[in-house]
């Protein structure tokens, strides 16, 4: 992503994944200190050396990143044990870690399809931090744009399956939106979409009335959709696109897809339906035992509080021309600034590092 520059105080451990990256930049952008990335190694393990440690005053950590994070802090604790200069480090975990103890971070930050168990050290966002701005603490009005119906496409996921069967009602449904509101439609897909899943879009799509963009990484077309679209369809699998598309103001329909069940899921499901589930969130907390994702109950949530609408077909003409209010509260990164900040000791830190 860039250059690692190790006098840095704030180091991301780099995953690699856009949407995952882009959310600690923003965090890190948020608290106004210099900040670095700093690149794994395959397995999202630590480079063997990394030069200097005696900068680092917070580790930026992102899913599957967390036990570098850990590892990490323990290279800086050793050096200043060997005699080395700097200071333990904070971690800050977006995400849920798996298999390690809740108190092993200074913060926990879950996203909002975790299911993670409370902790004194965790806060829970109502959205991912994609699109997240201070300068913009309410959700806006969208304004007069002229992008037409936009959907996001991503791909087939671990809890989700795009089929063609569900590309099909994909287009069905953005045909009826995009006319029943006087627009052009258009499709872009993701940085995850297969070629297969892309073969279908351009079988489904050609001659019609949908236009069809493939993802580029070099290409600005992502962000010039989201500032131009009327509304956008989100297909269920990327929370980090719904969220994206739900900080434009502008509507936002969640298009379901086909739920993918694991051994792991089932079992999680069969442990709650036994009025377990205060057990195993307290061995989650431990670190004895993994924990998964629940995007039915945030994407219920998403429908309570009025973000999206579902795309269903039997809608009527106004059921489609659907917009949300304006002005809704948009505190997320506020309050990871404010909970990272009010760490004890870390303004201290920091300011002594800057």
């Amino acid at each position: 992503m860039t250059f690692f520059n190790p006098e840095a105080p704030v180091w991301i451990l780099d995953t690699g994944r856009l949407g995952e990256m882009a959310q600690c930049r923003v965090l890190a952008q948020t608290l106004g200190m210099p900040f670095t990335f700093l690149p794994l190694e395959e397995g999202f393990t630590l480079p063997p050396v990394v030069p200097d440690l005696s900068a680092l005053r917070l580790i930026l950590s992102f899913g599957n990143t967390a036990k570098a994070a850990l590892a990490l802090r323990a290279r800086c604790m050793a050096s200043l044990q060997a005699g080395g200069t700097g200071l333990r480090p904070f971690i800050v975990h977006l995400g849920r870690p798996s298999h390690i103890p809740a108190d092993a971070f200074d913060l926990i930050i879950v996203l909002p399809q975790d299911d993670y168990p409370l902790a004194p050290n965790m806060l829970r966002l109502a959205l991912p931090l994609n699109g997240a701005a201070l300068s913009r603490p309410c959700f806006p009005d969208p304004g007069a744009r002229r992008g037409g119906t936009v959907v996001l496409y991503g791909a087939t996921s671990k809890h989700f399956s795009q089929t063609l069967a569900s590309t099909r009602n994909l287009i069905l449904f953005t045909q009826r939106l995009a006319a029943a509101n006087g627009e052009r439609a258009q499709v872009l897909t993701g940085p995850r979409t297969t070629a297969e899943e892309a073969g279908w879009l351009k079988t489904l799509t050609t001659g019609t009335d949908v236009a069809l963009t493939l993802f580029s990484p070099h290409t600005c077309r992502f962000q010039n959709l989201l500032a131009s679209g009327n509304r956008f369809v989100v297909t269920a699998d990327s929370a980090s696109m719904v969220a994206d598309a739900c900080r434009t103001g502008a509507p936002v329909w969640l298009f379901p897809l086909p739920a993918r069940h694991t051994a792991s899921t089932r079992l999680q499901e069969a442990i709650d339906a036994a009025g377990l589930r205060p057990i195993r969130h307290s061995l989650v907390r431990q670190g004895r035992l993994g924990s998964g994702a629940d995007f039915t109950r945030w994407h219920t949530w998403l429908q309570r509080m009025g973000y999206v609408r579902l795309a269903q077909p039997g809608l009527s003409a106004q059921d489609l021309t659907w917009h949300p209010a304006a002005g809704r509260a948009d505190r997320d990164l506020a309050l990871c600034r404010d909970r990272i900040l009010a760490l004890p000791g870390f303004a201290r830190q920091m300011q002594a590092a800057i």
